[in-house]
């Protein structure tokens, strides 16, 4: 079966705090890293390397590695084992970091995030299933980056309703601009009764409801991957108050938006053992202590405000 040829068996979301480093450290599986933002240095063996937002770093098994921030460094992380013989080659033979840009590629690590907190009926299997998408992504850009660039995931498969489709295209690229009906249906030339019936009849919802749950969607992914306020991010996403926006987020997402960034940033750190028998053992430390004597592994403790949890190896 396909969700045997990969079992993740591990992932977090981590703030990576300035100051603070990742020492070098091995194991026996491999890791790939998302950078969602900051700056800083990977070290990879004997390369190190600058690392920039869209990043994908494949760390390979028994490959030392570490992170020294130079700024606040926000990744996805997943750790995995690859039991497939021909994929795992593929896999030794890529490039260790590709440039993903691909706004897809960070809801695939959150999905396995989310499987992994839930645990719903065969959550494994289908973890298992998200990291071959993300895999077959990385070699197909590895294969491609030297002379074409891969082609990006679709956010979502378009209707085959001409109409309905160019209205979603414009709703996406003009979602934060003052938007009403009478200006999307002049898009397509077509009435707005028209356009309102061919949006409801083909997606479920009239046209200025799938914008509201569009600018929710992405009000979402800035409080996710961005440090801005709430009232600089309704204003991003095309509300004109906080109030609007907070009463449409809640409406939407069922809770307001400073609950909904609590209950997420309260997930940031935190393991998500998707292997049951997995365990993690911390190893990262301020700046200072890590360029000194470090504990070895048997007695090694949490320190508070870390960012970053590590097997044993």
């Amino acid at each position: 079966m396909l969700t045997s040829s990969v079992e993740v068996r591990w992932t977090a979301r981590y703030d990576y705090k300035q100051h603070w480093t990742l020492v070098r450290h091995k194991h026996d599986y491999f890791q790939i890293i998302y950078i969602l933002s900051g700056s800083g240095l990977l070290s990879l063996e004997d390369w190190e390397y600058s690392i920039d937002q869209g990043d994908l770093f494949l760390i390979k098994p028994q490959r030392n590695h570490g992170l020294a921030p130079s700024s606040e460094v926000k990744t996805l992380d997943l750790k995995f084992r690859v039991n497939d013989t021909y994929l795992r080659q593929c896999l030794l033979d890529a490039k260790e970091v590709i440039a993903a840009k691909d706004a897809s590629m960070a809801g695939l690590f959150e999905h396995i995030r989310w499987e992994g907190e839930t645990v719903s009926y065969l959550y494994r299997e289908s973890c298992n299933l998200l990291l071959m998408q993300i895999l077959i992504h990385y070699l197909r850009q590895d294969r491609h980056q030297a002379d074409t660039a891969a082609p990006e995931m679709a956010e979502e498969e378009l209707p085959g309703d001409t109409v309905v489709r160019k209205v979603l295209e414009f709703i996406k690229g003009h979602y934060a601009e003052e938007l009403d009906l009478p200006r999307i249906s002049g898009i397509v030339q077509r009435s707005a009764r028209h356009v309102r019936q061919h949006f409801e009849d083909c997606l479920g919802v009239p046209p200025m409801r799938y914008l509201l749950q569009y600018r929710v969607k992405k009000a979402k992914e800035l409080i996710q991957y961005s440090d801005y306020g709430l009232k600089e991010i309704a204003e991003l996403v095309g509300f004109k108050t906080i109030h609007h926006f907070t009463r449409v987020f809640h409406e939407i997402a069922g809770e307001s938006p400073g609950a909904w960034r609590r209950k997420y940033q309260a997930g940031i750190c935190k393991d998500v053992c998707i292997q049951p028998q997995f365990s993690n053992v911390n190893w990262t430390f301020p700046a200072t202590v890590a360029s000194g004597a470090l504990p070895d592994q048997a007695g090694s403790q949490q320190i508070v405000g870390s960012s970053f949890f590590r097997e044993d190896f």
